[in-house]
């Protein structure tokens, strides 16, 4: 081989060395990246499950107590010597019955650490969307006379109708809300009828108008007997004022003459017979009032007016409940398997929604404009609601 010729192959040599150092080297970034990226990856994954673990633990806590406050400082999760990171809450009230959650779940890699944050959005589980309305029914409506449907605050809410079927609206009939059928055509209207925000008829229209099914109605029972038990009836008559709590009545519900009765926060009074109450009692608080039998109301059940008139008082019968008399009844009653008679001049302060609806004489409805506001927690087993969900 020439000496030219060996120069040359050296020089090559030279040159493929280089190219595949160059190549390795590039690799090898390649390869460092990319377990700098998985690691990034991992971590950020870890990050989100610390977020989410620090949304479930706030929502435990307002479960237990409404007003709870976070620490201000970051938690160690999970809680031992190794944690995978930490999580940091803070929660703002958006209003009485709602609360933003923010969780930042964080993962230190080297002198580096990664964020992912949630905010969600939580309510209490107060009633169902069809308390919205004044007076709902799953059959036929007739509102005569000088029936009045309106509300305690017009600006805040009105007073609404809705029913599944038809509704017949007679004589000087006067709805500051809505009228809403889900019947194709279900609104008819004779005399000197008004209706403040439009009358709407259709399938479109339709509301949900819910039921007790059993595991609510044996979540109910079972928080009730988690205080005091009474084997045969309960009764209060005269002047008394009685403090009540969670309550499992086995009989009938009585309260007469110039009773108070001041529910405790959520309470839950289960009734195994029925609901009576007459004259001036007085029911405060909130609460369900739940009765295996029929509710019969007559006289005047007072209320004040600077707090949510948040009494429920549910019939589980397919018999007839009843508010009658001439004076103002203060409550929101559920009869959603049997038919609710509202008559004489009686005013209910509160809602009225039932399977059946028998509105007679002129009788009016004051709808509670502060009632989907309430803290009354209508299903035990589902405290919160979630409204809203966002991930940076």
């Amino acid at each position: 081989m020439l000496k030219g010729d060996k120069g040359s192959v050296l020089l090559i040599t030279v040159l493929v060395v280089l190219a595949l150092a160059t190549v390795l080297t590039a690799a090898s970034f390649l390869f460092v990246g990319g377990i700098q990226e998985a690691r990034l990856n991992v971590a950020s994954a870890q990050a989100h499950y610390l977020a989410e673990a620090g949304i479930e633990y706030a929502i435990e806590q307002l479960i237990q107590n409404w007003n709870w406050s976070p620490p201000t400082g970051p938690i160690s999760f999970p809680p031992n010597s190794a944690p995978l990171g930490t999580f940091k809450i803070s929660v703002s009230s958006n209003s009485q019955t709602k609360r933003t959650i923010q969780s930042t779940g964080t993962v230190a890699i080297g002198r580096k650490s990664v964020e992912r944050t949630i905010t969600v959005d939580v309510q209490r589980a107060g009633f169902p969307p069809i308390f919205n309305n004044a007076l709902a029914s799953s059959t036929d409506i007739d509102l005569t006379g000088n029936s009045r449907i309106y509300s305690s605050n017009e600006s805040k809410a009105k007073g609404n109708v809705y029913g599944h079927k038809k509704i017949s609206l007679k004589g000087n009939v006067k709805v500051t809300g809505s009228v809403s059928s889900a019947l194709e055509n279900g609104v008819t209207i004779q005399g000197n009828v008004e209706v403040g925000e439009g009358i709407f008829a259709g399938p479109q229209y339709f509301q949900e108008i819910p039921t007790v099914e059993e595991h609510l109605r044996q979540s109910w029972e079972d928080k009730a007997k988690t205080g005091t038990i009474y084997s045969s009836g309960l009764s209060y008559s005269g002047n008394v004022s009685v403090n009540l709590g969670n309550a499992y009545i086995n009989g009938d519900l009585t309260i007469t003459g110039n009773a108070s009765i001041s529910l405790a926060d959520d309470a839950i009074v289960y009734v195994k017979g029925k609901v009576k109450i007459t004259g001036n009692a007085s029911i405060r608080g909130q609460g369900i009032i739940v009765s295996e039998g029929v509710i019969d109301v007559t006289g005047n059940m007072s209320h004040q007016l600077d707090q949510p008139a948040s009494i429920a008082f549910v019939s589980l019968s397919s018999d007839e409940s009843k508010i009658t008399g001439n004076g103002e009844v203060t409550g929101v009653f559920f009869v959603p398997q049997g038919t609710l008679k509202i008559a004489g001049n009686s005013c209910i302060f509160g809602a009225a929604v039932a399977y059946r609806i028998d509105f007679t004489g002129n009788a009016e409805i004051k709808y509670n404009a502060d009632l989907m506001d309430s803290n009354v927690t209508w299903d035990p087993l589902r405290v919160l609601r979630i409204n809203k969900w966002d991930e940076i």
